[in-house]
């Protein structure tokens, strides 16, 4: 049956050459086309930028010159460079680093969620194009058959053994399933559309999926998942940036301290006058001069306050929220779990629908030839194939969306 659907399905594309589009190849044209996977690259490129230059210790130097000259009475004047750094003695740069690597780690791991996102994403939009497939093609071999049952009904009644009735309920099943089609193909253009947005591409007009079941059964509970899940790494991640800029702050209570040094030329000048006992007697003469400086700033009152107070504050809401993140992981995961194998089952219990359907479509389109079955027998029985067909399918969508639930959670 399904080499059946999937024949029909590439012979009514608008391509019939397309190749069918597998699951692991759509995620990975929309992992190198999304706009979000852009967003999380570039995101993680500025965390590693801002970690290359977290934890400085010496500050850009400050460069100073002074001119100085004495009044008139005196030919007094001094010129100097200085140079004068800001240095962090304390532990504050290392934490500063370790909370920037955090947040590399943090980054990473919300990039890390959003490709898991966007490729449970994929698998729910590639689902939904196979079994949007799979629909229409079941229509149309249904629409065939309602096609010749009304001729067959013609042919009765021209014969005078049946009546207006059965023609006109032929028709009818005939118009109800065209338009069960005509909404199919308009499902089946949606899905398609959808799919090439979310892959990149500008016409998904030829687009056909690969029909594939995974019936892998998922694993046992595993506590270790919620750890490894790539919402919970991240927000651990931050968690650790926060304590580590608590550790800053704290140790800058102890602010930096500055040096300086300063290289100067003066000329001193005694003026004619200067001394009573004699006031011919002058001099001038010019001399280096070498300074050095050292502030250190005292802690009395602020000691940093507001920001210690506010990282503390920042610490106790990660804690909260990845403790709340863990709870929801944990949820999902258990929800997911149950999930697949309620959908898994269920499938396992319609697994001869298929055949069946398969099966039942030949030898009603023969007894319809062969005028081996009464119309109304017939039709109950066509409707009866496409309430199980439609069943089948819901079925089949439900475990290819557990399945992306789960692999989402899962990473495998």
């Amino acid at each position: 049956m399904r080499a059946l659907v999937l024949s029909f399905v590439i012979a009514i594309s608008s391509r019939a050459h397309a190749e069918p589009l597998s699951l692991a190849r759509a995620q990975a044209e929309a992992r190198a086309a999304a706009p979000s996977r852009v967003v999380a690259d570039v995101v993680a490129a500025a965390a590693r930028d801002r970690a290359d230059a977290a934890g400085r210790r010496v500050h850009d130097p400050v460069a100073s010159t002074r001119y100085q000259q004495a009044g008139t009475a005196s030919d007094d004047r001094a010129w100097s460079f200085g140079l004068e750094w800001t240095l962090e003695l304390t532990g504050a740069p290392r934490a500063r680093q370790a909370a920037a690597r955090a947040s590399v780690d943090a980054a990473d791991a919300e990039r890390a969620a959003v490709l898991a996102e966007l490729d449970a994403t994929v698998a729910l939009a590639h689902a939904e194009l196979a079994g949007a497939q799979r629909r229409l093609a079941r229509l149309s071999r249904m629409v065939e058959l309602r096609e010749l049952a009304v001729r067959v009904a013609e042919r009765i009644r021209g014969s005078g053994s049946g009546t207006v009735l059965e023609v006109d309920a032929a028709t009818l099943d005939l118009r109800a399933t065209q338009i069960q089609v005509a909404t199919a193909r308009g499902d089946l253009a949606a899905a398609r559309e959808q799919l090439a947005i979310l892959i990149g591409r500008r016409d998904g007009s030829d687009l056909v999926a690969t029909d594939e079941l995974d019936t892998t059964p998922p694993g046992p509970f595993d506590e270790a998942v919620v750890d490894r899940d790539p919402r919970v790494r991240a927000v651990a991640a931050q968690l650790v940036e926060a304590r580590r800029i608590a550790d800053a702050e704290r140790l800058a209570v102890r602010p930096p301290i500055t040096i300086a040094v300063e290289l100067g030329r003066a000329r001193h000048d005694i003026p004619a006058g200067s001394f009573a006992a004699q006031p011919d007697l002058t001099g001038a003469w010019t001399e280096w001069e070498l300074g050095f400086q050292l502030a250190i700033p005292l802690p009395v009152f602020d000691r940093n306050r507001l920001a210690r107070a506010t990282a503390r504050g920042d610490v106790r809401i990660r804690e909260a929220r990845l403790a709340q993140v863990k709870a929801e992981v944990r949820l999902e995961y258990a929800t997911a779990r149950d999930r697949l194998l309620a959908a898994l089952d269920a499938v396992k219990a319609a697994a001869d629908i298929p055949p069946i359907l398969d099966r039942e479509v030949s030898l009603l389109d023969k007894a319809l030839r062969a005028s081996a079955i009464e119309l109304e027998a017939w039709a109950q029985q066509a409707r009866r194939l496409v309430e199980a067909g439609q069943t089948y399918d819901e079925a089949v969508l439900a475990v290819h969306r557990a399945r992306a639930a789960w692999l989402r959670l899962t990473n495998k």
